[in-house]
């Protein structure tokens, strides 16, 4: 078992079915981006007519069944599952990636780009490192062991319990995650069924294969059903890389127990690393989900009783700081005004820095305060752009025409508070103009600087709250 070119069964080397793997995840995530697309236009004014309609509805369809095609044609023609599947996921995140930036349907953040980059590299390590299974892979004699017989009646039980705790939890929230595991689950077990059953469709002749075409078609149906009522139903931003990160597992533990890969196997302990990149990569694709972090505000909380002044996590003993400053009787000394605003700080900057407080959350609290003023020009915002937004600042500098236009959108009165606010706190804006000066240079640097750590932004108030 050397490091050179694998002869599938068909005398083809082994670039040719992951390829086909490849190219089949591309064209499956290109199949979901065209409703996607669609969707999206429609949410901004697209008036789509019927035939239009279904015209995306037929695109999407087959580009979806093309890609279950040829991922099925590369396990028929030879490739191991445990390779190929790897492949086709890394393509499908890499065509969505592709499509959503270019469509302008998503924008993937640093995470999730390196995220993307890292699949993609291991998965082009396992064309070199995993199953190099022979031309006559004894298929009767592995699924008829009793290992491989138990771990396909485990996978089919769990499909058949998965699916019918779907319809258990329909009423549950989108981002449950009892019903988040429930669909991936489903999606995983069919999908992993399926990529097993199409791998027999060029080692089988006659009866077993037509056997393995019904059974193959059903279990299609049924993942394809769970494919849609995910979507529907599930949090897909955490359901997608929940579903392709188990889809990964689930898939290299079939391998190991149906397919005897490790005979097949040169290095067993790099094969596992790389599957364990697979996931990470997987993860990072998904910003929003955090299990560690879920884990730890779940114990957090189990441990806590703000009501009786008990605190365990930072972000809980911030709460109740600030809670305390709150409860104070508003005397307009400037000692308590600084206090609650330190709470303040600390709170909104610890939440952020453990995901205590969601970025979704606090755009919400921003157009809730915005809706005192009908989301309209305020004092405030427009201090905070032109004294806080270091990327405004770094483009003014460019562009100096633009500085002064969020301000002559202020009416006379505002104006006037908005110099107020300026001398008011001028003197304080000193002592952080060093920060502010190494904060501009950052982005200047990296063009991109978009957000600032934390930490820094935590560090920027205390300067401020320093008479």
């Amino acid at each position: 078992m050397g490091s050179g070119t694998l002869e599938a069964p068909q005398g083809l080397p082994t670039s040719v079915f992951l390829g086909l793997a490849g190219c089949g995840g591309f064209l499956s995530a290109s199949g979901a981006n065209v409703l996607a697309w669609s969707a999206h236009q429609q949410r901004r004014g697209q008036a789509w007519t019927r035939v239009q309609s279904a015209g995306f509805v037929v695109a999407c369809t087959l580009l979806n069944v093309s890609g279950i095609a040829m991922f099925a044609a590369s396990t028929a023609l030879g490739g191991a599952v445990a390779t190929v599947m790897p492949v086709q996921t890394g393509a499908n995140l890499l065509g969505n990636m592709f499509w959503q930036s270019m469509l302008g349907l998503k924008f993937y953040d640093k995470s999730m780009r390196v995220g993307t980059i890292v699949l993609i590299c291991a998965v082009a390590e396992l064309s070199e490192i995993g199953p190099q299974e022979p031309p006559d892979l004894p298929v009767e004699e592995l699924l008829t062991h009793p290992v491989a017989i138990t771990w396909a009646m485990v996978m089919v039980i769990l499909a058949f319990v998965s699916l019918y705790g779907m319809f258990k939890t329909m009423h549950l929230e989108m981002d449950s995650p009892v019903k988040l595991t429930l669909y991936a689950s489903m999606v995983t077990f069919t999908t992993v069924v399926g990529a097993s059953i199409g791998k027999l469709f060029g080692l089988v002749k006659g009866p077993a294969l037509a056997l393995a075409f019904t059974v193959y078609f059903l279990d299609g149906v049924l993942c394809m059903a769970g494919t849609v009522m995910a979507n529907a139903q599930c949090d897909v931003a955490i359901f997608v890389p929940l579903q392709l990160s188990s889809q990964l597992v689930v898939n290299m533990i079939t391998g190991y127990l149906v397919w005897g890969d490790a005979k097949y196997i040169e290095h067993p302990v790099s094969y596992i690393l790389v599957y364990f990149l697979c996931v990470m990569g997987v993860y990072l694709n998904s910003p929003t989900m955090d299990l560690v972090g879920g884990m730890l505000q779940w114990y957090f909380i189990r441990r806590s009783s703000l009501s009786g002044g008990r605190a365990t996590s930072s972000f809980g003993k911030g709460v109740l700081g600030l809670l305390e400053s709150w409860r104070q009787k508003a005397d307009n000394s400037p000692a308590l005004m600084q206090e609650r605003q330190r709470q303040l700080v600390t709170v909104l900057t610890v939440g952020l820095e453990t995901g205590s407080i969601k970025q979704p959350e606090i755009v919400e609290l921003v157009m809730l305060l915005m809706r005192e003023r009908e989301y309209g020009p305020s004092p405030a915002v427009i201090y905070w752009l032109e004294h806080n937004l270091g990327l405004f600042r770094y483009y003014v500098a460019r562009d100096p025409g633009f500085k002064d236009m969020f301000r002559q959108t202020l009416s006379l009165e505002d104006e006037r508070r908005l110099v107020e606010l300026e001398e008011a706190l001028k003197p304080r804006e000193a002592a952080a103009s060093f920060t502010s000066t190494v904060s501009d240079n950052a982005l200047m640097l990296t063009g991109s600087g978009i957000s600032l750590d934390t930490r820094n932004v935590a560090a920027h108030h205390a300067r401020l709250l320093d008479p």
